[in-house]
């Protein structure tokens, strides 16, 4: 039964992240977009720039995943206490029976 929590949390933290960060790639490419009128610095600054962007990227990603795991953990068990998990109750279709 703890493995079956953990794959569901982790299923559902997964949904989450990759939702939350196809959110903001669209609001990065429209500002990329925008932004594409503006002046751009010289080639290596810029390079610098998306490195370091990549870096915070991947550690935001990282940190909003370990949250979002969290959160996830917290709804299973929940469902678990409550006796809904894999049943149409509380959690409804937010999780795919294993």
């Amino acid at each position: 039964m703890d493995l079956r929590k953990t794959l569901l949390a982790m299923r559902r933290a997964a949904v989450l992240t990759t939702s939350e960060y196809e959110k903001k790639n669209r609001e990065l490419e429209e500002a990329l977009r925008l932004g594409e009128r503006s002046p751009s610095p010289s080639t290596l600054e810029k390079r610098e720039l998306q490195m370091d962007d990549i870096e915070n990227s991947t550690f935001n990603a990282i940190s909003l995943f370990d949250h979002k795991l969290d959160q996830a953990y917290a709804e299973v068990e929940a469902a678990v206490s409550a006796g809904t998990l894999g049943t149409s109750g509380q959690l409804g279709t937010q999780f795919i029976s294993l």
